[in-house]
C-alpha cells in the first residue's frame, strides 16, 4: 500500500510546472557550524556576546548545538539567545535571551549539552545584518574561571 501523501512538498514543488522555489533552508542547503569560546577570568552576571551568524535566512539545528561551561557560583543560570536585529524586510526583531536556552543550572554542575530550544528541534531565523548569538548569566555568578564553549550548527542557502 503506497504511502499517504506520496511524496514530501519539497518534491512536489520541485516537480511541479512551473518549479516551485525551495525555501533556502531546506532543499540543496549547506550546513554550517561556527564556535566561539569565552574564557573567564572573575565571575560575574550579566551578557556576553558570542559570535555573529551571518545574514539571510537560516536555520538553526538546536539539536545537533552545543554548550560546554564550567560549574559556576551556586544558583547561577544560563541562558543562550540572540540579540535584536533587522530581518531582511526591513522589520526590526526583539532580542530574545531564551532562545536556545532558558535557566540552565550552571551553579549546580558543569554544563556539557545539545541545546534544549525550541522543542522542536530547530529555529528559523531571517536577518539583514547577521544576528549576534548571545549568553546571559543570571540569579547569581557565572564561573570566576575556566572556558565556555559554544557550537552552533545552521543551515543556509546556496
Amino acid at each position: 500500500m503506497p504511502l499517504a501523501p506520496l511524496h514530501s512538498a519539497e518534491w512536489v514543488q520541485f516537480t511541479a510546472t512551473p518549479a516551485i522555489l525551495q525555501s533556502s533552508h531546506k532543499w540543496g542547503s549547506k550546513l554550517r557550524a561556527s564556535t566561539a569560546s569565552l574564557t573567564f577570568t572573575a565571575a560575574g552576571q550579566g551578557t556576553a556576546k558570542m559570535l555573529r551568524l551571518p545574514a539571510g535566512k537560516l536555520r538553526v539545528l538546536v539539536d545537533a548545538c552545543r554548550i560546554v561551561c564550567p560549574v559556576a557560583v551556586a544558583l547561577s543560570d544560563l541562558h543562550i539567545g540572540y540579540a535584536a536585529h533587522t530581518d531582511q524586510a526591513g522589520v526590526a526583531v526583539v532580542a530574545d535571551d531564551n532562545a536556545f536556552a532558558d535557566n540552565l543550572d550552571v551553579g549546580g554542575a558543569a554544563l556539557d549539552q545539545t541545546w534544549p530550544l525550541p522543542a522542536g528541534g530547530y529555529l528559523d531565523l531571517d536577518s539583514r545584518d547577521g544576528v549576534d548569538v548571545e549568553v546571559m548569566f543570571d540569579t547569581a555568578n557565572s564561573p570566576a574561571a575556566g572556558e565556555m564553549w559554544l557550537l552552533v550548527v545552521f543551515q543556509q542557502g546556496n
